[in-house]
């Protein structure tokens, strides 16, 4: 089978990761993959090195108003050459550069959602009086109008796959498929762990609300308790949460890793998963820190609702309160019992969530 996935680009990310192996694995299964970006950011070059990867220049711009500028003949001679049996497309960007391109008959669409896109939200009244709902209802359109029949939304979560129900026609089929992780990879650490120590990986951007685990270890600081903090990750907030631990005297107990290539190290080290999302649409990094054996502290992201059985292999803590998850984060450092009973059970839950049985569902998909 002859896939092609589209993507924006190749930055540190959950959707860009799950891209990656996705193209990978099928490889590996013996169909002719390709990979094709809209911007040259690589942050994964040690994976996509190993594919057959393009990246390509368009350019699209939209006009209510007026004619809309149009270029995308460099995707268009990747489809035309390539012959794709399914267009596989993440993210936005991807969505709009393909809604002026022409299929070969017969080919199938797979959208990926791996947030809830707001620019495919149906309008309401009260949209019309916002000229940004506007813009994104006529990209909507726009999209919608050149679908072709066979064409599959991937819903990751629950929560995604209502958003989808909600906002998508009925005559687009729909699909949940839960994201997957290389288990070869994130296992437990044969060594035993004999320190205190929380990690947090995502981009230090507002959405991922490093702040609130900051807080927690220094609310658990201030209860005596030894603790440290691993935030892995890198963004536009770096120097805000750094003075945020000066400010709360706890600069000592934070360490900023930056993005590295493979965390699993990093996990294998710590004894707890915090994560303070705003919102996620599935929460890959939850899966690959239980497949490590941690067990999850964090606070209600939607999407992570279908990964975290509360009091089971982790906690949901539903209010954004630091005391609380300091709480959660106290329960499982003081009771070596309920740590190893949690811990255990989010290893054998995330065995759930390999690559293999996901490559399958995806096949059928396809």
């Amino acid at each position: 089978m002859k896939i092609l996935h589209l993507i924006p680009s190749l930055r540190k990310g959950g959707a860009e990761r799950i891209a990656l192996d996705i193209c990978v694995a099928l490889m590996q299964e013996g169909h002719d993959v390709k990979l094709v970006t809209l911007y040259s950011d690589n942050q994964y070059k040690f994976i996509s090195d190993k594919l057959d990867y393009q990246h390509i220049n368009t350019s699209i711009s939209l006009s209510l108003l007026r004619k809309n500028q149009i270029d995308v003949t460099a995707l268009q001679s990747i489809i035309d050459s390539f012959q794709p049996d399914v267009i596989h497309s993440h993210l936005f960007e991807a969505e709009i550069n393909l809604a002026f391109c022409q299929f070969p008959e017969g080919m199938k669409r797979v959208i990926q959602f791996h947030d809830n896109m707001v620019q495919m939200k149906t309008l309401s009244w009260g949209s019309f009086l916002k000229k940004s709902s506007l813009t994104n209802y006529y990209e909507r359109h726009l999209i919608l109008k050149k679908l072709p029949k066979q064409t599959i939304a991937i819903g990751i979560s629950k929560n995604s796959l209502k958003y989808i129900n909600k906002i998508l026609p009925k005559r687009i089929k729909r699909i949940l498929i839960h994201n997957a992780i290389d288990l070869s990879r994130f296992q437990q650490s044969t060594m035993p762990i004999n320190h205190n120590n929380l990690i947090m990986i995502g981009s230090l951007i507002d959405l991922k609300g490093q702040e609130l685990a900051i807080r927690t270890i220094a609310e658990l600081n201030k209860r005596n308790i030894p603790i440290s903090l691993t935030l892995v990750g890198d963004g536009p907030n770096s120097s805000q949460l750094k003075e945020l631990t000066k400010t709360l005297q706890i600069e000592s107990l934070v360490e900023f890793t930056g993005f590295v290539d493979f965390p699993e190290s990093l996990l294998q080290n710590a004894s707890i998963y915090i994560h303070t999302s705003y919102s996620e649409a599935f929460g890959l990094v939850i899966v690959e820190a239980m497949a490590c054996g941690l067990p999850v502290v964090c606070t209600d992201g939607f999407g992570n609702r279908d990964l975290i059985q509360d009091g089971e292999n982790g906690f949901i803590v539903w209010t954004r309160d630091p005391q609380q998850l300091a709480d959660k984060v106290q329960l499982l450092l003081e009771n070596k019992e309920e740590y190893i009973r949690i811990s255990q059970n989010a290893l054998n839950y995330a065995q759930n969530f390999g690559m293999k049985n996901y490559i399958n569902l995806l096949l059928k998909t396809y």
